[in-house]
């Protein structure tokens, strides 16, 4: 399975979704669909909202605001507590807003501490990035922020969810100010993410598959294979990825970095025409048959896939290099 990581810019991320902008997730070549991931929260009766009872002022008297001026320091770059607890709150309140969150209820009290450790590393990521962008010369065109703005008025005017610009501001506990700082970051991740990112053109293989449950099942299949039965026959009849089991099993082309290791390793070792042994993942045991194998320009999805897994590693090695203080952690280290 494709693994992915979240973006920097959660917050923001939310709240565009909140008011209107279409999310369109990115189609996976992995064998079988990935997870969607749903928040630990158990949800309150409909009607209730983010200043109503249970809402974000219970949880604001739930969580721990350290009693220090600062609460971490980025190279020398102090992020004061004062700070934190306004980048927290408007998280409590996009969180209980949008998967409508009774805060009294105790199953939900008990995330508090993780949601508060994402908020502060949330920060320190922006803090980062900014710092990264600034040592290279990069910066973002204030014309593109307000661009930016204005397409968010429109969206949230088209969505009725709020009487005015002035009304979405407020009940997501925001500013003018704040708003287009998140807006200027999302900007500048997209603006270093391209100037980081991989080569369009990678090694890439055409490939299908026959997913089954058992390695008996599998070897029935193989043992099929060798007297001359149709690949595509055959995962239409055995395999259990019902996303490509009536296409013979194909999967099409994929470059390294999208399967699970185990799959990749066994299709990128495999010359074309060539059937591999069973292969076994996470997901059962695979029979992968490659058809071709090249350098391909990636389409536009998969390319944007690819740019952010290769910007990922840049910022990890460059965050690696820098010196980040918690002065409080708010989740016991493992």
């Amino acid at each position: 399975m494709r693994q992915t990581r979240l973006s920097i810019l959660v917050l923001l991320a939310a709240l565009l979704a909140a008011c209107g902008r279409p999310v369109t997730p990115a189609p996976s070549p992995s064998p079988v669909p990935p997870t969607q991931v749903a928040p630990a929260l158990s949800p309150v009766q409909p009607g209730v909202n983010a200043a109503g009872p249970g809402g974000v002022d219970v949880a604001m008297k739930l969580v721990k605001i350290p009693d220090q001026k600062n609460i971490a320091v980025v190279d020398r770059e102090a992020i004061s507590t004062a700070a934190y607890q306004q980048e927290l709150n408007r998280a409590l309140v996009i969180v209980t807003s949008q998967y409508q969150v009774d805060w009294n209820d105790p199953q939900n009290q008990s995330p508090l501490p993780e949601l508060q450790q994402q908020v502060l590393d949330q920060i320190i990521e922006r803090v980062v990035l900014r710092q990264l962008a600034s040592k290279e010369g990069v910066s973002v065109d204030s014309k593109d922020v307000e661009t930016e703005v204005a397409s968010l008025q429109g969206r949230i005017q088209q969505s009725g969810q709020f009487a005015d610009w002035a009304a979405f501001l407020k009940e997501n506990s925001l500013t003018d100010e704040s708003i287009r700082s998140l807006i200027g970051d999302n900007l500048l991740f997209d603006a270093m993410s391209k100037r980081h990112a991989g080569p369009t053109s990678v090694e890439q293989v055409h490939a299908s598959h026959i997913l089954v449950g058992t390695k008996e099942t599998g070897q029935e299949v193989l043992d099929k294979l060798v007297k001359g039965e149709a690949f595509a026959a055959l995962a239409a009849q055995y395999s259990t990825d019902t996303g490509s089991k009536d296409q013979g099993g194909d999967l099409g082309w994929f470059p390294r970095g999208v399967m699970v290791s185990e799959f990749e390793q066994a299709a990128f070792s495999l010359e074309p025409g060539k059937v591999s042994q069973l292969v076994q993942t996470d997901f059962g045991y695979h029979i992968i048959l490659v058809q071709g194998k090249e350098v391909r320009e990636l389409d536009s999805a998969l390319y944007e896939q690819m740019q952010q897994q290769q910007f990922q590693v840049w910022l990890e090695g460059q965050r690696a290099k820098m010196s980040i203080e918690r002065l409080y952690t708010f989740v016991p280290p493992k």
